[in-house]
């Protein structure tokens, strides 16, 4: 029999949808996908020929627990901390489950903005903690210090963040979310703040956690260098902190492949990155306008200000239609938290051709509804 912390989580929404996808495919159906969020791009070629180099070299082993002291440093320096308060992990999704583990007490509460990464609800369950929901659906999907200040109490352990937002693409500058951390620290819960898409904004920059006392920040190369496979992520906390995350990390991660590590610190130390970057935002800038412009007609959503999703209010059971109908899978707002079941999550990180399509689709399926 599984343990009741496994019993009690159910498969990630997002895996079944591509699985659905997967399926439908096989049986000869087309179908566009705007479910998952990866990046269309390929991992930047200087990276994988560094990767290379690197695997010649006989980068094929194990690094320290904590990461190749050249990788912290340039992640130090390009966040204003020391490398000693840097840590490399395979992938933020290991650094979310560490840093879960070491600072959600079992039976206590954890505060998230919902909506919110449907992942941050089976770390608390896995934790045996309670999830306190803070809705941000009547502030354009912003946390407001009033609403935290509603939710924390003693019995909260730790508050999780989420800016840029999956699946809202919602922007907290950095006073606004100094003021968040400022409520936290009061009340002595710890901040997991998880700012894998501080790289993917447009128009409004995201404020950062790193450097602050109580806070664990959490971050990756998968969405910024379209590396979603290479499994790079990092966390920046003070030693304290860093220390409790490792003796869960030397177990569960060990260790990100190592020559995945050198090249990723000889293209960061080298600034071959910025111009990556900024084509790829570029690019999500474009599609993110688009499919606003089209569909804002049809949907009431709040225009993305970093990551790649809309997400946008319809009905309950439009995904499931719409799939079946159009061929067009989307993510339900189910998963992402209480009150969401009429929304849905669209991804924009893919190709024009493919969100052009499927847009025509929408809209065909809307106006067919619309006339009964």
């Amino acid at each position: 029999m599984p343990a009741r912390r496994v019993s009690e989580i159910s498969t990630s929404m997002i895996r079944r949808m591509f699985e659905i996808v997967e399926r439908a495919k096989k049986e000869g159906r087309e179908v566009i996908n705007l479910s998952i969020g990866e990046p269309d791009f390929d991992t930047p070629p200087e990276i994988i020929e560094l990767a290379y180099e690197y695997m010649n070299k006989g980068y094929t082993h194990y690094t320290s627990n904590m990461g190749l002291e050249e990788l912290r440093e340039v992640i130090a320096e390009r966040y204003g901390v020391e490398s000693s308060e840097v840590m490399i992990t395979v992938g933020a999704s290991e650094a979310l489950l560490n840093a879960s583990l070491a600072f959600m007490e079992e039976g206590s509460k954890v505060v998230l903005h919902t909506p919110s990464f449907l992942s941050y609800f089976t770390y608390v369950k896995l934790c045996s903690a309670r999830p306190v929901e803070v809705n941000t659906s009547d502030s354009n999907f912003l946390l407001q210090s009033e609403a935290v200040e509603g939710a924390m109490d003693s019995s909260v352990s730790a508050l999780i963040l989420n800016f840029p937002t999956n699946p809202s693409g919602a922007v907290m500058g950095q006073r606004e979310i100094d003021e968040v951390y400022k409520i936290a620290e009061d009340h002595n819960a710890v901040v997991i703040s998880d700012e894998v898409y501080d790289r993917i904004y447009y128009d409004k920059k995201p404020g950062t956690l790193a450097g602050k006392e109580n806070a664990v920040v959490i971050n990756a190369f998968s969405k910024t260098f379209a590396m979603t496979g290479w499994r790079i992520g990092f966390v920046i906390a003070e030693k304290s902190l860093l220390d409790q995350m490792l003796k869960v990390h030397q177990v569960n991660g060990v260790c990100a492949p190592a020559f995945a590590q050198k090249a990723v610190a000889e293209y960061l130390a080298d600034g071959k990155d910025r111009e990556f970057v900024r084509d790829m935002v570029d690019e999500f800038r474009r599609r993110r306008d688009f499919v606003v412009r089209r569909l804002g007609k049809y949907f009431d959503l709040a225009v993305p200000e970093g990551a790649f999703y809309v997400f946008a209010k319809a009905y309950e059971g439009f995904v499931e239609e719409l799939l079946m109908e159009k061929g067009v899978a989307l993510t339900p707002g189910t998963p992402f938290g209480s009150g969401f079941d009429d929304y849905f999550r669209l991804s924009y990180a893919t190709s024009m051709e493919n969100l052009k399509k499927a847009v025509e689709r929408i809209e065909e399926f809307m106006e067919e509804r619309a006339k009964g």
